[in-house]
């Protein structure tokens, strides 16, 4: 048997990763099942086995599309002037994002699959793995910062990054999961509190 032309296989793909998105965040991922996404997607289980293991695979097909558009922010954020441009670009670009009703579906079935699979080793290496590449993205920008005069010289920066990253997925989860929307004049504020407390002053 031939295997599907690319385009085939494109199109097959995105088709199981929108229904399986769509009941994930309507269902819950741990209530969904395969077939729920056979039935959705008009898939047949072997068909979706053909392009994934597990349920677990389609959801990181669906993580790592945000993942990339993260990273691309990043790349593309290289010729920023300076590394507080680029500090809040980074921080206006994912808090913003959580206006984004496709985005916040996403927090929320991210949210419940992380903590359903909290316990399993092989899940949390991989949650690990994107913390350290985050880490490392805004450790650097600090650094840059500090060795270009623009912020204080006396950072903690591995603190920073863990306070950066950790309360911006705070600010997803009460914004995405328990429906307390967020404001622009909330990202404002916590950028400028961000920014007083790395910056030089006068």
């Amino acid at each position: 048997m031939s295997k599907p032309s690319n385009k085939g296989v494109e199109t097959k793909k995105e088709k199981i990763i929108k229904h399986a998105f769509n009941l994930f965040t309507e269902k819950g991922y741990s209530e969904t099942s395969v077939d729920d996404i056979v039935r959705a997607s008009g898939i047949s289980k072997g068909g979706i086995y053909y392009y994934f293991k597990s349920k677990e695979d389609i959801f990181l097909e669906i993580a790592e599309e945000r993942l990339r558009q993260r990273k691309n922010l990043m790349d593309n954020n290289q010729d920023a002037k300076s590394s507080k441009e680029k500090i809040v670009s980074y921080i206006n670009w994912t808090l913003t994002g959580f206006f984004d009703e496709n985005i916040q579906k996403m927090s929320r079935f991210t949210f419940e699959f992380w903590s359903v699979l909290s316990r399993n080793p092989n899940m949390a290496d991989k949650a690990k793995e994107r913390y350290k590449m985050f880490y490392n993205i805004l450790a650097e920008i600090l650094q840059q910062g500090v060795n270009n005069g623009e912020f204080k010289e006396d950072i903690d920066i591995e603190s920073m990054v863990y306070i950066i990253l950790s309360s911006m997925d705070g600010i997803g989860f009460v914004n995405s999961v328990m429906g307390i929307s967020m404001t622009h004049d909330i990202v404002k504020n916590y950028i400028d509190m961000i920014l007083k407390k790395i910056e030089k002053g006068d």
